[in-house]
C-alpha cells in the first residue's frame, strides 16, 4: 500500500494573525478615548473689581496681555476635540501637526497669538515637576507673596493658604490658563510661580504654556484631561476644517466665572470688604480659612466618551 504523506501542521508561530488583533486599537488612541475633555470657562471681567486700588483683575490681566483668552467664549467640538489630540504630533521645533479631515494643521507659537490676539514675548517657562527658576523669580518670595505668610523654604501649598485674591486667580488658572481635572486644593510650584507672575506683572508667553500643557498628553500612560476646547474651536476654524456631523458643546451660565461664582466659593462682601465664611461661620470666629477646600472642577469635565467601534475616526 502506497504511503500517503501527511502535510504537516503550521505551527502556531506560522499561523496568519488574526483581523481581531490587527484591527486592535493601539494604546495611545485608547488612552485619549479615556481621557475627559475640559469644556473650558470664562469670565465676566467687570464683576471682580474687589479694590480698585489692589485688586482688580482686569488691570491684572491686561497687563499680562491675556484678557482674550478669559473672555473666549465659543462652541466645542468633543468628537473633533479627540480626534485631533489622537492625532497630534510635535514637531522638533515644538510646532503642532495634525492631518485632521483631510486639512493639514500646523500649530505654532506665532499662530495661536494671532487667532487669540496676544501680544508677542514674555517668558517661556513652563514645569511639572520642578520648581521654576528664572532670573526674576524667588520661589520663596512667591510663596510669602501669595499667601501673606512667612517661609523659609518654597514648599507646595494648598488653596486655604492663599490670600484671597489668589484663591480667586488660583480657580482662574486652574480652569483656563492650564485647565485640570480634579480637585482645586492642591497649589503646585508652577501654580505659585504664575500667580507671583500675574500679581507682579511679569510678560508669559501664553501659546508656549499652552502647546507645553497640551503636550503633557502625550506623556505616561495615565488618562489625562484634554483642555484648551473653545481654543480649538478657533484653531479649526483658521484651517477650515469640516465641523459637519459634529456635535457642539454651548457654554452654559455656570461656565461664566463672576459674582455668583464668588458665592459658591463661600465669598461675600461684608462691610466694604470681601472675607470668606465656611458652612459654619459665626460672628465671633470670624471669616473661615478654608473656603475651598474639597472644591472639585466637575462643571468643566465633560464625561469620557464611551468605548467605539474598532475603527479609524471618520
Amino acid at each position: 500500500m502506497p504511503r500517503v504523506k501527511v502535510a504537516a501542521k503550521r505551527s502556531r508561530s506560522e499561523q496568519p494573525p488574526s483581523s481581531s488583533s490587527s484591527e486592535e486599537e493601539d494604546p495611545h488612541t485608547k488612552r485619549i478615548d479615556r481621557c475627559p475633555i475640559l469644556i473650558g470657562k470664562n469670565i465676566d471681567l467687570a464683576s471682580f473689581t474687589f479694590d480698585a486700588s489692589s485688586f482688580n483683575l482686569e488691570n491684572l490681566f491686561e497687563g499680562m496681555g491675556w484678557v482674550p483668552i478669559l473672555t473666549l467664549n465659543d462652541k466645542v467640538y468633543p468628537t473633533l476635540v479627540k480626534e485631533f489630540y489622537t492625532k497630534m504630533k510635535f514637531s522638533p521645533g515644538l510646532d503642532i501637526t495634525c492631518l485632521l479631515r483631510n486639512k493639514r494643521i500646523k500649530i505654532t507659537h506665532e499662530l495661536i497669538r494671532t487667532i487669540l490676539h496676544l501680544e508677542d514675548g514674555g517668558v517661556r517657562l513652563y514645569t511639572t515637576k520642578t520648581i521654576p527658576h528664572t532670573d526674576e523669580y524667588d520661589p520663596i518670595q512667591a510663596c510669602c507673596h501669595v499667601t501673606g505668610k512667612n517661609f523659609e523654604a518654597a514648599v507646595r501649598l494648598s488653596s486655604n493658604q492663599l490670600t484671597l485674591p489668589c484663591r480667586v486667580l488660583h480657580n482662574i488658572i486652574a480652569h483656563i490658563i492650564i485647565p485640570r481635572k480634579g480637585h482645586l486644593d492642591e497649589v503646585n510650584h508652577y501654580d505659585v510661580f504664575l500667580l507671583d507672575s500675574i500679581l507682579r506683572g511679569r510678560k508669559l508667553d501664553f501659546s508656549y504654556i499652552m502647546m507645553q500643557h497640551m503636550s503633557c498628553v502625550l506623556s505616561g500612560t495615565r488618562p489625562k484631561a484634554l483642555s484648551y476646547g473653545m481654543i480649538l474651536t478657533k484653531i479649526f476654524q483658521h484651517f477650515e476644517v469640516s465641523f459637519r456631523d459634529s456635535v457642539a458643546i454651548l457654554p452654559k451660565a455656570t461656565d461664566t466665572i463672576n459674582i455668583l461664582t464668588l458665592k459658591r466659593m463661600k465669598v461675600f462682601k461684608e462691610n466694604g470688604q470681601w472675607v470668606v465664611k465656611s458652612k459654619g461661620f459665626d460672628e465671633e470666629s470670624g471669616p473661615s480659612t478654608l473656603p475651598f477646600e474639597g472644591e472639585e472642577m466637575d462643571e468643566d469635565v465633560s464625561p469620557p466618551s464611551p468605548p467605539r467601534p474598532r475603527s479609524h475616526w471618520p
